[in-house]
């Protein structure tokens, strides 16, 4: 599309288009130096300024940290035990001591304000003597200085106390609890400049007073001179000032006021040593401009020539090949890159006739597989489609099977041995399924019917027994036949091998009360919390609450229970507290007791059939299976805890709620 807008003598003529690639490609590398240069001429001009102002705002705060911690100094000299003691020698020896300590402190005077007379004093005399600072600053004056501190620390204006010695700046405070006391520290203006003033790169740092006079420099001539930048061009907390004419020359000045006294911390960096670098990159891009021109004229010259030859010759061959005619002669003779393209179009050339056969051949193969393949995915398709209808059948009489047809079987499908195999093994399993089935049947039946016919004959025989005589064997034996039938009842219910299809709203509130009932409780207490409605087979809900209630009748005794082995004996069950409710958390309902509950290592096995620690005294190990039993035939499952007074907690939840509300707690003994 680009090559459109290029007139006509252009496109036709790949020398003009390389000349022209060629200029844009030079013109563009100057446009982007141009951009360059501009762009790190103003990230230079910001970059300086930020530094200036950066270098002021840190130098600023190095002073503002040196003029606290001498303050800080000041008030500890001020209340040192040397001057509390008020002993002249013990504070001309502590003076000393800090002057020695303390290389920003020349000199110390101990001054007396009213008679404003120097007490004692140490440190440099050719620094600053009593005499030359009391005879600079006149004596009134001097002793005032320290009088205004009134506790604080007072700095004093710079200057120079006598001819030739070097610039100073007093600290006063006076005594604690001393009156009329006061110390006076003197700070060397000149030491100070070095030592505190960093250096900075191709510049300076000089700080001035509010007056414009410089307090600090690295030029110690420059001390206590008025600076020449006038300081109402300190507007601001810190700022930036640019090209003013110091010392005859252009400077750059970024500024930061301090914040612990009235002074103004500057940079100062000359115009040009401050923007070298642009000068640097402008020089670098024109001579990467020259280079770049130079580059391009040589590469026209040479390349770009040979280039164009080459490109018209492959050209005209490459038309030959488009025009049919494969015996056109390709030159071969090149060493370079194009020799190389030379070289391949001739291959091209050659090998395009064998590929035009080679393509016929590979046609007809295709053609051929492509018949093969339409047959092997019909084949396939027909396949799946009898997979499918096989397997519905399958599934068919599976849920046939699971809805209690047990007669029904699978047909082997004989197109796959996998699929036949799979429903001769369901076959071969429902006959079992079916063969145990009617064995459990009988086993019901013969419960049901052939043992408690003549159990109910012997039951009738040991009461008209009873009435006849008063033998002690007479009552063990009514009770052993009436274990016998509540044990038939329990084989019965564990013999269930059905879902629970029809179900009726019951209430928790009356199945807990009517199997209370049925329970020999003794003392026992029952409570009922909530009166839920619930949907369950009536018969086989009525089972899990007696069961329940019997486990925690002969189980959770608060009475004497004594470990003995891994087996409890069971005391008096008298006193046990038995409640039944709703879950908070859940569709369901719960049994606990306040008896001594089940060890968290046994609640597994007291699941199992026949688990019993009650075996003596006639447990048979059914009671809680049955429970999970009928849990498991409603859908429901079945949790075994501890309560909140420490017995026995079974929860059952996934149990559907027909509505109802919660009476008032009833308690049964």
């Amino acid at each position: 599309m680009t090559r459109r807008l290029l007139p006509r003598f252009v496109r036709k003529r790949y020398a003009v288009q390389f000349a022209l690639a060629v200029g844009l490609v030079t013109l563009a590398i100057a446009a982007v130096g141009g951009y360059s240069y501009l762009h790190a001429n103003e990230v230079i001009g910001d970059e300086t300024r930020d530094d200036l102002v950066t270098n002021a705002e840190i130098q600023a705060q190095n002073l503002d940290e040196w003029l606290t911690r001498m303050e800080v100094q000041m008030r500890s000299i001020s209340e040192s035990a040397a001057f509390q003691s008020g002993d002249d020698r013990d504070i001309n020896l502590y003076l000393w001591s800090v002057v020695e300590r303390d290389r920003d402190i020349d000199a110390a005077y101990y001054i007396d304000t009213r008679n404003e007379t120097v007490l004692t004093s140490t440190g440099s005399a050719s620094v600053a003597s009593a005499e030359s600072v009391t005879t600079y600053y006149g004596r009134r004056e001097f002793t005032a200085l320290a009088q205004q501190s009134h506790g604080d620390v007072v700095v004093s204006d710079p200057f120079r106390p006598s001819e030739g010695a070097a610039p100073v700046v007093l600290f006063a405070t006076t005594i604690p609890d001393r009156p009329n006391r006061a110390v006076i520290a003197v700070a060397n203006l000149r030491d100070i400049s070095e030592t505190h003033l960093h250096d900075i790169d191709a510049g300076r740092f000089v700080v001035v007073d509010g007056a414009g006079t410089v307090v600090l420099a690295e030029d110690e001539s420059r001390l206590l001179e008025t600076d020449a930048l006038d300081t109402t061009r300190y507007d601001a907390a810190s700022g930036f000032v640019p090209g003013q004419s110091l010392a005859g020359s252009s400077t750059e000045v970024g500024f930061a006021r301090m914040e612990t006294h009235d002074w103004v911390v500057t940079s100062r960096v000359p115009t040009g040593e401050a923007y070298a670098l642009r000068t640097d990159i402008l020089t670098q891009i024109l001579a990467t401009l020259f280079v770049v021109g130079a580059g391009a004229a040589l590469l026209a010259v040479t390349i770009g020539r040979d280039t164009v030859d080459a490109v018209r010759t492959l050209g005209s061959n490459a038309r030959e090949l488009t025009d049919g005619n494969l015996d056109v002669s390709i030159d071969r003779d090149r060493e370079d890159e194009f020799g190389d393209l030379y070289e391949a179009f001739d291959v091209m050339r050659v090998s395009l006739r064998d590929q035009i056969l080679e393509a016929e051949r590979a046609r007809e193969e295709a053609e051929a597989a492509r018949g093969v393949a339409w047959a092997e995915k019909e084949a396939s398709e027909r396949r799946r489609r009898h997979l499918e209808r096989t397997a519905e059948a399958y599934g068919e009489v599976m849920r046939a099977c699971a809805d209690g047809d047990l007669a029904e079987r699978i047909e082997p499908d004989e197109e796959s041995e996998a699929m036949a195999e799979v429903a001769r093994s369901f076959n071969e399993m429902m006959a079992d399924v079916q063969e145990r089935n009617e064995q459990l049947r009988t086993v019901s039946n013969v419960l049901s019917h052939d043992l408690r016919n003549p159990l109910n004959v012997a039951v009738g025989r040991a009461e008209l027994l009873a009435d006849e005589t008063e033998s002690d064997h007479v009552e063990p034996l009514v009770e052993s036949l009436d274990r016998i039938d509540a044990i038939i009842d329990d084989a019965l219910v564990l013999a269930l091998q059905r879902r629970v299809e029809d179900t009726l709203p019951v209430a928790l509130s009356d199945a807990a009360r009517r199997a209370w009932g049925h329970v020999e409780t003794g003392d026992a207490t029952l409570v009922v919390e909530e009166n839920a409605r619930f949907a369950a087979d009536p018969d086989l809900a009525a089972h899990v609450f007696e069961n329940l209630f019997r486990n925690a009748v002969e189980h959770g005794s608060t009475g004497n229970q004594t470990a003995s082995g891994d087996a409890v004996e069971h005391g008096d069950p008298d006193g046990v507290t038995v409640t039944v409710g709703a879950l908070c958390d859940a569709p369901g309902f719960y049994v606990e007791d306040d008896g001594p509950g089940i060890p968290e290592a046994d609640r597994a096995s007291v699941l199992e059939p026949g688990y019993t620690t009650n075996r003596a005294g006639g447990g048979t190990g059914f009671g809680l299976p049955i429970v999970l039993q009928v849990a498991d035939a409603h859908g429901w499952d079945l949790a075994l805890c501890e309560s909140s007074t420490g017995g026995a907690r079974f929860e059952l939840s996934g149990v559907e709620h027909v509505g109802g509300g919660a009476d008032d707690a009833v308690s049964l003994v």
